[in-house]
């Protein structure tokens, strides 16, 4: 009975982590490889934060 049914929803996407958040990805790495500052850790601390909340939303911990 229950054999004829099948799998109505959508197939869940997965993600690979080097193919998301690609443009928070590239500001921090700019920032983080180009700063002047003596703490580049410090001055890009809120992209770095950008990139990570983004990270999550797809289900990766950075």
């Amino acid at each position: 009975m229950g054999a004829d049914l099948k799998n109505t929803t959508a197939p869940q996407t997965k993600y690979k982590p080097c193919c998301v958040c690609t443009d928070q990805k590239a500001k921090r790495d700019e920032c983080m490889l180009f700063s002047t500052s003596d703490d580049p850790q410090k001055e890009c601390a809120d992209l770095v934060s950008q990139y990570k909340t983004c990270m999550a939303g797809y289900g990766f911990k950075i």
